[in-house]
């Protein structure tokens, strides 16, 4: 390695961030990985920038190699897939790790997941949102052939979607105020907006009206899977009606714990696994909007804080 320097996104303050160089803890007994892709979790990693995460909530949020604070400045992001640039058994290998966007680091080797050969690299960085959307299926305790809404077809939603249609056979339909992912759903071939019957709904929206739609929406005794992260935003219901009187659930799905009924048989490590045995569909190539240098990612984000609805449903760097 020529340099023990890097360069890094980092979020200055809740207007602004930019691209500094870091430097690069030395190698010794780690892992030299070069940045092939990275996703940009829009929903978190917008709330992130703009300094919406209440402190009591700093520890749950932190991901491995972030640096700074949610006070801002911070270097964050967690879903990254690069090529292993030191000797070893690894060498030369594809690996997945939780690191924020950063061109080059340097990493412990129990933190990397080698994906599949046959697995795209663009498509494997993929596979943190698609770790959220297993956990979510696995709360919602669904069964085949089921009919399902998902509210909300932005990054989550839409993998969300494609997922419960390809490889649970749920038929899903798609609720959605954006003109442009509304006209997306539709070409991807979903139902958007129609009245439908349903004991089910997984809300991804972030918004209160989003959450109170889908509460109106389902059947007596129905769920909603809330995947939504607020931040430090109030939420105002009304659980009034329909809500209390037909038994209805609101169950939160987070995606840094295994649900406990799946513990037994399940850890991160053969969840990761799944989720890689799920991207080997060709079909979620589609989800991917736009990949942004990585010298331009600091303006996506600049712009992203102006326009926190743009046309487009996942965006990756590329490095």
């Amino acid at each position: 390695m020529k340099s023990m320097r890097a360069k890094a996104l980092f979020h200055i303050n809740a207007h602004q961030s930019t691209i500094q160089e870091v430097k690069l803890p030395a190698a010794d007994d780690r892992v030299i990985i070069q940045s092939l892709y990275s996703m940009i979790s829009t929903g978190t990693e917008l709330t992130v920038a703009k300094g919406e995460i209440a402190n009591q909530f700093a520890d749950r949020m932190a991901v491995p190699y972030m640096e700074g604070s949610f006070l801002l400045p911070i270097k964050y992001g967690y879903s990254m897939v690069g090529k292993v640039l030191s000797s070893g058994k690894y060498q030369n290998k594809i690996v997945h790790l939780l690191h924020p966007h950063q061109n080059e680091c340097v990493v412990k080797l129990e933190d990397l997941m080698l994906v599949p050969n046959e697995l795209p690299p663009l498509r494997a960085a993929l596979t943190s949102n698609m770790e959220t959307v297993v956990n979510a299926i696995w709360d919602s305790e669904l069964s085949a052939g089921q009919t399902a809404v998902v509210c909300g077809f932005g990054n989550i939603g839409s993998l969300l979607a494609e997922t419960l249609r390809i490889h649970f056979q749920v038929e899903v339909m798609v609720l959605e105020k954006n003109e442009w992912r509304i006209n997306k759903a539709r070409q991807l071939g979903f139902r958007v907006n129609e009245s439908i019957q349903t004991s089910l709904a997984f809300h991804t929206t972030g918004t209160e009206k989003g959450l109170q739609t889908c509460i109106d929406l389902v059947e007596k005794e129905g769920k909603i899977i809330e995947l939504s992260w607020y931040g430090n935003k109030q939420v105002n219901l009304q659980l009034g009606g329909s809500f209390h009187y037909d038994r209805k659930q609101i169950i939160s799905s987070q995606v840094s714990s295994i649900p406990l009924k799946k513990q037994s048989e399940w850890n991160f490590a053969k969840r990761k696994q799944y989720v890689f045995e799920l991207l080997s569909a060709s079909a979620y190539d589609a989800y991917i909007s736009q990949l942004i240098p990585f010298e331009e990612s600091a303006q996506f984000f600049n712009h992203l804080r102006k326009n926190d609805n743009p046309e487009g449903l996942i965006w990756c760097i590329q490095y």
